[in-house]
């Protein structure tokens, strides 16, 4: 049952308030209970279990006081153990077989032992006279004290195999934390956008698919590191897929330091939490009493931010005098003019002094226009090139990675026609003519549902397009979704949503489906990549005039990325605002053709 949402506190069908209250009358000498309309009878041995998706609910105190309330939500240490067993599972399945075994073996020998224990005080508590007379108390606890001895040194035995097999286990301790880390990382997405939602089951079969993939490798060290690097690229680039342009940085920078606080001690909870949210300027130490040294090239927010570094993190401690020294102030001043800040060197003792991690606050300080290039070097160094480039957008992997119970959903941005893309796939997979698009609005809903029915048995696409317009129906396709059943519909049925960012969208929806975002990616390389990704070897040779067909279709293509590119200038440069998207570049490539098809038959003649 899952709770709606009213000014940010949760709240139940006000039809459970009888139950939850315990409104209980007599009828008839018959306990009754009445919901609705309607008066039922009552069975104490009655319980009632709610549980909801939501990843923070908060619920009135009012409310609070009527239920128990209990916290499911998966910690850091359950989550590692968990994923070791699985990685143990896949990787040692004899060791991991053999420590199942070994855990119901002690589990049946403490209750066999508990059994005998309760045996022994039942017979002593029924005893008449003198229990040295009794001989079958005798014979049972010389039997039981036989049966005990035997089962206790069982029970060393079992202890000792154990002991052997988590040693052997404990070898795969890394992949288990680095998943840990990954999982939460991934957790705090929602915080971002309400969108970004993903639930354990689909990393879990994520990480199951890492381990058959990943470079196999005799040497158990190597095979660890290629467990690790092969799941977090797998992670990034599935979990890219779903995130918009200007969230992919973050996540990438997101991910670097949650893995070097996991794994190292190179990142300091105050420097982390000071780079996140600032420091105040007011600080007890002597460097807030410094004044500006430079005040005609160094604003006050920015000496301000220099005195709360230095009085605030034990790192920096005396940055701030330091900073104000004639010497030095001609290198910060070349540093604060630099075009590229975050190459340039800081004075010598700093320099050496400070990690990567801590030259950030100093940029943040000086330079914070400069951070988004900052980051993005620095996740390079740390993690490698390929986690700042996301993955060109192909509609085919996320459709490899679906079933029937698995919807695919585009989360729109402006600009974005995700159904032109879907209608292509179809075409290209055979299902255009099995392919059905409803735009849901006022009055859509029974429609789409008689659809999404038909389709199922008839192993059809089904379409929704903005999805943000029909809230009311949303949890109604929530019950849909909830209720497909394998076994009941055609493998061969998919299910297409298209929606804007909403918190009114269905949690179990966003988490049991595959996302995917269809903004053109940042830099002219990745434009090019993308554009190029829709190119087949048949199309570029189609042209009666191959070659010179290529060289110009490298030049449109080339002109199309700077001109995505220059959207973030917004109208800069242009007589008018006009919103490039890359809906445009066939039709500018159709343009291209007949335009060479004319030259051809022009010189022809």
């Amino acid at each position: 049952m899952s709770s709606r949402t009213s000014c940010a506190v949760q709240e139940l069908d006000p039809a459970l308030e009888p139950l939850l209250i315990q409104q209980i009358i007599n009828i008839g000498g018959q306990p009754s209970i009445r919901l609705g309309d309607s008066t039922i009878p009552y069975n104490d041995a009655f319980r009632l279990y709610i549980t909801t998706k939501l990843r923070n609910p908060h619920y009135a105190p009012e409310l609070q006081v009527k239920v128990t309330l209990l916290n499911f939500t998966t910690t850091p240490a359950g989550l590692e153990d968990q994923m070791l067993g699985i990685a143990v599972a896949k990787e040692m399945p004899e060791t991991e077989a053999k420590r199942t075994e070994l855990l119901v073996q002690n589990a049946r020998m403490s209750a066999q032992l508990k059994a005998i224990e309760d045996q022994i005080l039942k017979m002593l508590s029924e005893a008449k006279g003198d229990i040295l007379d009794d001989e079958a108390l005798i014979n049972t606890l010389a039997a039981s004290k036989k049966t005990s001895a035997e089962i206790q040194e069982r029970v060393k035995e079992s202890e000792l195999v154990e002991r052997e097999i988590d040693d052997s286990r404990r070898a795969y301790t890394a992949v288990a934390v680095r998943a840990s880390i990954l999982y939460f990382c991934i957790a705090d997405l929602a915080i971002i956008d309400p969108m970004y939602q993903y639930s354990l089951q689909w990393f879990v079969s994520l990480f199951l698919n890492a381990i058959q993939r990943a470079p196999a490798s005799a040497d158990v060290p190597q095979r660890l590191i290629n467990l690790n690097a092969y799941f977090t690229r797998s992670l990034y680039e599935n979990v890219c897929r779903s995130l918009f342009e200007a969230h992919k940085t973050l996540f990438s920078f997101l991910l670097t330091v949650r893995i070097m606080q996991g794994e190292t001690t190179e990142v300091d909870s105050l420097e982390w939490r000071h780079l996140v949210a600032g420091g105040s300027a007011v600080s007890s130490s002597g460097a807030a009493q410094l004044f500006n040294p430079a005040p005609e090239w160094l604003p006050v927010n920015s000496w301000n931010e220099v005195t709360a570094l230095s009085g605030q993190l034990p790192a920096f401690k005396g940055f701030a005098e330091d900073f104000a020294l004639p010497e030095n102030l001609t290198i910060f001043r070349a540093y604060f003019d630099s075009v590229r800040p975050h190459k340039a060197d800081l004075p010598a003792k700093w320099q050496i002094l400070l990690s990567p991690m801590q030259q950030l606050l100093v940029l943040r300080c000086l330079r914070p226009d400069k951070m988004v290039e900052a980051i993005q070097e620095f996740v390079t160094a740390r993690m490698g090139r390929e986690f700042i480039e996301s993955p060109t957008f192909d509609i085919h992997y996320p459709y490899q990675a679906s079933d029937a119970r698995t919807p695919l959903i585009f989360i729109l941005s402006r600009g974005a026609d995700p159904a032109q893309d879907v209608f292509a796939f179809a075409s290209k997979m055979g299902f255009r003519d099995k392919l059905v698009s409803i735009s849901l609005g006022q009055g859509q809903g029974q429609l789409a549902q008689r659809h999404m029915e038909e389709a199922m048995r008839t192993g059809g696409w089904v379409l929704l397009q903005n999805c943000h317009l029909a809230v009311s129906w949303l949890p109604a396709l929530e019950k849909l979704c909830e209720d497909i059943k394998p076994e009941e519909v055609s493998p061969a049925f998919r299910l297409w949503l298209t929606s804007a960012p909403t918190d009114k969208f269905p949690v179990s929806i966003l988490q049991n489906g595959i996302k995917i975002t269809t903004e053109p990616p940042k830099g002219l390389r990745a434009n090019l990549l993308r554009s190029y990704t829709g190119y087949t070897d048949q199309f570029l040779s189609a042209s009666k005039k191959p070659a010179e067909f290529k060289k110009l279709l490298y030049a449109l293509s080339f002109f199309h990325a700077v001109l995505l590119d220059r959207r973030k200038f917004g109208a800069l440069g242009w007589n008018i605002p006009y919103e490039f998207t890359g809906r445009l570049l066939p039709l500018y490539v159709y343009t291209l053709q007949i335009r060479l098809l004319t030259c051809i038959r022009f010189h022809a003649s």
